[in-house]
């Protein structure tokens, strides 16, 4: 994959564009892809300013109706129905989601690792819409199943809030499980009847984004979703 692009494969909604910005963008435009150097030089897409979160593994959401230069403070999720901005989420292996009205006329981006989907942060994202009928998401890059090991607590956390999570988990043996966050995410929009898209790509795996379970690493894919005029 050498994209220097993710979206959707499909539109989310009307006038709504949706990307991620992968490893192969900030190589060629020679931008430094550590995080808190985005934060403060990465500011804007296409003429489009960029808002930016200080993302805390939590389920807090603000809504937003004008661009601030500094990131939202312990926010996990943003909420717009404004003209004048793109929502932005970083991400190294957590779930980058977009979400929105098919109307174009509401839209959201979510940071969800395994802290935020058991805390809720997809549920409270979708509670800040006018109404949840007409949604669409796109989930984007992710760690894959395959290269998620989680521990046995982790797994009874998820069974004690729904046991239907177990879906997404396969056991390796006593005290290890693999975790499909992805699928987990996926069957949570879905029991709202949200038309769900998603990337099928994982960061571990690939060259061109960015995995911290991998690496390390202190640098980020962003995903950001804007309205057009």
């Amino acid at each position: 994959m050498n994209l220097e692009f993710l979206s959707p494969k499909t539109p989310l909604g009307h006038k709504i564009q949706c990307l991620t910005l992968t490893r192969n963008f900030f190589d060629k435009h020679q931008i430094n892809a550590d995080k808190d150097n985005l934060i403060n030089n990465f500011l804007s897409f296409k003429d489009i300013p960029i808002q930016y979160m200080d993302q805390i593994h939590g389920k807090n959401l603000q809504s937003i109706s004008s661009h601030s230069s500094k990131p939202i403070a312990n926010t996990d999720a943003l909420f717009s129905s404004s003209t004048n901005l793109a929502l932005a989420v970083f991400s190294a292996d957590c779930l980058p989601i977009a979400l929105c009205k098919s109307d174009g006329s509401e839209f959201a981006v979510i940071h969800a690792g395994w802290k935020g989907l058991i805390s809720g942060v997809v549920e409270s994202s979708i509670s800040c819409f006018t109404d949840s009928s007409n949604l669409c998401a796109w989930i984007g890059p992710s760690i894959s199943k395959q290269n998620y090991e989680v521990g046995k607590d982790l797994y009874d956390d998820f069974m004690a809030k729904d046991k239907n999570s177990i879906l997404n988990f396969s056991k390796k043996n006593s005290y290890k499980f693999l975790f499909d966050l992805q699928g987990e995410a996926e069957r949570i929009l879905k029991k709202y009847k949200i038309n769900v898209q998603t990337s099928d790509i994982c960061t571990y795996n690939s060259s061109s984004l960015y995995s911290y379970r991998k690496e390390e690493t202190e640098n980020r894919i962003v995903t950001i979703i804007w309205r057009e005029t």
